[in-house]
């Protein structure tokens, strides 16, 4: 367990510093690798087309793919390294309620984090005293508990990424170490949050964060501050949005139903999805009188079970086709939002701009569910087809764009303007 003077003594700052150089680091090798392909594999493909010349080209893509998987796995470092920078950050605010608290009851906080008092003359006094030593307690252990639980996550996952630096399949990279390097991220950043506790100590621990930190908390966890007794009733209020639907119900459904089946199977889910955990969210459907086939409408029809039939006739087209819903939205109340403004419970969707024999260029072609923003900007989303919870949209961009070629990042608001 890490020690209340440990905590004490940490250095965000060092680690935030840390976890910028990795992210340099990431960006670096991700460029190296582009180059290796554009002006090395490439060209000796191209133009040296014998035996040796296809030797060359494959050890130049294999050095390339170690460098894109590297990408992966110093991303990853810089996420944990984050995470932590976090964690000490706000465990810091916590002890400085704890410690403002204290003073205020004429308690004391000893290095090994044990609150006392003076010695209480009657029992009465020693009664009225008790409340007071457990609320400052409780911050206390709070702080020490949510370090304690990211000092773990990260040496765990330290030395989980050190042993894969030789690694050279980028799809094992991303899917398995990012990915779950983001999850550990997220869960350092759930251990902040003093679930299960009493409202009171909560909202002394609401109160002790800046208001950066809250804003950065509301950020990342929404559905767990939104659901914490003892967090203000309005800023509970401004999470869910604007009693047009609920943004806290969107991202819940989408963090509970990734790897869930859909109701009705479209093949490419991914705005199925989508639509789906808004209409749990509570928007209401656009319907018409022409139903499904009316390109005005948002809406489920008559449903008969079989996934066949009911794609093709019981939905209308903004449900399920990404372009369709982006510019329903966009149409019905619904603003674009620049990346730094981005909230979970917006919806991504991602244009094609550069070339692609499948995909027609400005053809809008997935949709995916923010979920989380992190304190230092970075997006996470959460899909279907395929599946993925909280993963980083700067980190999983890149593969999509070597696959399927650039792309144009149009994150929506939504805001139904039918009712």
């Amino acid at each position: 367990m890490v020690s209340y003077e440990g905590i004490n003594n940490a250095r965000p700052k060092t680690w935030a510093t840390a976890a910028d150089e990795w992210h340099a680091l990431a960006k670096y090798s991700l460029d190296a690798a582009k180059d290796l392909r554009e002006y090395g594999a490439k060209p000796l493909k191209d133009n040296w087309t014998d035996e040796v010349g296809a030797a060359a080209a494959a050890d130049f893509e294999l050095l390339a793919n170690q460098l894109e998987a590297g990408y992966d796995i110093l991303l990853s470092v810089n996420m944990v390294a984050d995470g932590m920078t976090t964690t000490i950050e706000t465990a810091h605010s916590t002890m400085r309620a704890a410690v403002d608290l204290a003073a205020r009851y004429g308690l004391e906080i000893g290095a090994d984090g044990t609150v006392t008092g003076p010695p209480p003359r009657n029992r009465t006094e020693a009664e009225e005293m008790g409340p007071y030593k457990a609320q400052v307690q409780d911050l206390v252990d709070q702080a020490v508990e949510q370090v304690t639980t990211a000092d773990k996550l990260a040496a765990e996952e330290f030395a989980k990424l050190g042993g894969q630096t030789g690694l050279t399949d980028p799809g094992k990279a991303l899917n398995d170490l990012q990915t779950h390097a983001s999850h550990v991220q997220m869960q350092m950043l759930a251990s902040d949050i003093p679930v299960g506790e009493d409202p009171t100590t909560v909202r002394q621990w609401w109160n002790g964060l800046s208001e950066q930190q809250r804003k950065d908390m509301m950020l990342a966890q929404p559905v767990a501050i939104a659901n914490l007794d003892g967090i203000p009733v309005d800023v509970r209020q401004e999470l869910r949005g604007n009693g047009k639907y609920d943004r806290v119900k969107l991202v819940e459904y989408a963090l509970d139903n990734w790897d869930k089946d859909d109701p009705t199977d479209f093949g490419n889910n991914c705005t199925n999805f989508v639509s789906n955990a808004l209409l749990h969210a509570g928007m209401k459907e656009k319907t018409s009188i022409w139903g499904t086939s009316d390109d005005d409408s948002w809406m489920i029809g008559n449903r008969t079970g079989a996934d066949g039939v009911d794609k093709r006739l019981a939905y209308s087209d903004s449900w399920a086709a990404a372009e369709n819903n982006q510019n329903f939205m966009l149409e019905h109340g619904g603003s674009e939002i620049p990346r730094s403004d981005v909230k979970p419970g917006d919806i991504i969707y991602y244009e094609q701009s550069g070339p692609n024999d499948s995909i027609e260029k400005g053809n809008t072609h997935h949709a995916a569910i923010v979920t989380a923003v992190m304190p230092d900007g970075e997006i996470k989303y959460t899909q279907h087809s395929d599946s993925y919870q909280n993963v980083s949209l700067e980190g999983r961009l890149p593969a999509t764009e070597q696959h399927e070629g650039q792309q144009n990042i149009r994150i929506v608001r939504p805001n139904p303007d039918w009712y």
